[in-house]
């Protein structure tokens, strides 16, 4: 399996997961989505880019915030995930946000189109120097890009210890899909390029490698917490890959066993409490 073969898996399964990751992830990225589109002070009815959008949460935001005659263009491939977010738009009233199906190494817009562009967990591990050219491109002269994307996890984040008990209790025999979706997982892993876009210094040198004058990156932490067991189950089992290792599970009952007992550092009288560190970048072309 190569690179691009691998991006295709998961564009599949993110469509696949559009509305359980509307529903369970969207509402806890909601805070980090905001805090970008604050920091990113987009300019007044000015053509905004939202790269990645997902099922478009940052572009509703950023719609609401760019002044009624301004414009934003979300883009995505998963064509579930838009389905969403044009359903959430509509529903919104939202007259100024344009939803297109577009692969985000190649921004089909002319060079020096965008006021200002922004990407919130939307950059890609396999490609992501080509798409901060592109990004860098579809800019005008003077126009900011904004991103926020995880950091390398802190140890008391807890998603290692889930994907530890995942990795114990998964099929030995997994269907056809699961297995592609393993090995694109190790093709991305022997890549590298998931620890590059999650090591600052490493992604603000290729942000001025793609043409920006400025990259900048300010780490943030911020605890957050869930109720229960279930929550956090539905939250990882947002994402596809996740969601067929958990529904191939032979004993269930085990697995979330062993889960509550790797997790009970974490435990506290609100619920299970991990930490999240990402990182926002501001640059300017």
């Amino acid at each position: 399996m190569n690179a691009d073969e691998a991006v295709l898996l998961w564009v599949d399964e993110y469509s696949r997961m559009a509305e359980a990751y509307e529903a369970n992830v969207v509402p806890r990225f909601a805070p980090f989505a905001a805090r970008l589109v604050e920091r990113a002070g987009l300019p007044p009815n000015g053509m905004v880019l939202d790269v990645s959008t997902g099922t478009g949460l940052t572009a509703l935001l950023a719609a609401k915030a760019n002044g009624g005659t301004g414009l934003v263009v979300a883009i995505d491939i998963a064509d579930g995930a838009l389905h969403v977010a044009q359903t959430k738009a509509a529903r919104a009233g939202l007259r100024n946000l344009r939803f297109e199906m577009l692969d985000s190494r190649n921004i089909v817009y002319r060079g020096g189109s965008f006021d200002a562009a922004l990407t919130s967990f939307g950059l890609p591990s396999i490609g992501h120097e080509q798409v901060l050219r592109e990004v860098n491109r579809v800019l005008k002269e003077g126009a900011s890009f904004h991103a926020l994307g995880w950091a390398v996890r802190d140890p008391p984040s807890g998603w290692d210890a889930f994907e530890e008990v995942v990795a114990k209790h998964r099929s030995a025999s997994p269907s056809k899909v699961l297995a592609q979706l393993r090995e694109a997982a190790e093709v991305v892993t022997k890549s590298g390029d998931t620890a590059a876009i999650q090591t600052p210094e490493i992604l603000t040198a290729k942000i001025r490698a793609a043409g920006f004058s400025e990259g900048l990156a300010q780490p943030h932490a911020e605890a957050v917490t869930f109720a229960n067991l279930d929550d956090v189950v539905a939250f990882r089992s947002s994402w596809g890959t996740t969601e067929r290792e958990l529904a191939e599970m032979g004993d269930l009952a085990a697995f979330r066993a062993d889960l509550t007992t790797r997790f009970e550092e974490y435990r506290t009288a609100e619920g299970y409490r991990f930490r999240w560190s990402v990182v926002y970048y501001d640059a300017k072309k």
